[in-house]
């Protein structure tokens, strides 16, 4: 913008005569910073070409300068934990996260972080699809962004099962009865998945 702008238009002007330039002053937007929204643009100073300017009784139109957002993708990293472990949502200042379209050598610090499924100590084991949702960046104006968020998968691992705990111990008639409890903490595994042994022998 500025002297020697041929971005406009003209009606009026006689005998074939033709106008070369204008000035064309912008009230903003013209930066690579500028914010999304609409500027005025105001031409001026109409010259050049075969025309007189003396001859003509000029109204000058002003135009509009639009800024649009650009094209922001923010994707969460994929997240696991442990079967038994609970993990808090959302999470707001997370890391865990790329992104691709961030214009002016402007940077995100961070955002939050949501899981959709699978962040509860019995979530059973598995991968949850999408379910590490992202939102809300930090350290940058979203506006001027048309921001697409692309969700990541939740893996839910299996844990080694602890050992049971032995409770009391009841001699019979031939028989020993045994009490055990699972741990809480045991991948899902039942008691009755333990292998118990006294005195060196298996039973």
């Amino acid at each position: 913008y500025g002297t020697g702008q041929t971005a406009f238009t003209s009606s009026g002007l006689q005998n074939s005569e033709t106008i070369g330039s204008v000035t064309i002053t912008a009230s903003g937007g013209t930066a690579g910073n500028a914010a999304v929204g609409s500027y005025t643009l105001t031409p001026s100073a109409a010259t050049g070409g075969t025309f007189t300017a003396g001859n003509y009784s000029i109204t000058y139109n002003t135009g509009t300068l639009t800024v649009n957002a650009a094209a922001l993708t923010v994707t969460a990293d994929p997240a696991s934990k442990n079967f038994g472990v609970t993990l808090s949502t959302p999470v707001a200042g997370s890391t865990n996260f790329t992104s691709s379209g961030l214009q002016n050598s402007e940077s995100i610090s961070s955002v939050t972080i949501s899981y959709t499924a699978g962040a509860a100590s019995n979530s059973v084991v598995g991968v949850y699809t999408n379910a590490v949702v992202p939102s809300a960046p930090v350290g940058i104006t979203t506006s001027n962004y048309s921001i697409t968020y692309n969700s990541a998968n939740l893996t839910v691992n299996p844990v080694a099962p602890g050992a049971p705990t032995l409770g009391a111990i009841t001699p019979g008639d031939g028989q020993l009865s045994v009490a055990f409890t699972a741990p809480a903490s045991n991948g899902g595994a039942s008691i009755t998945d333990y292998q118990v042994s006294l005195n060196g022998g298996s039973y």
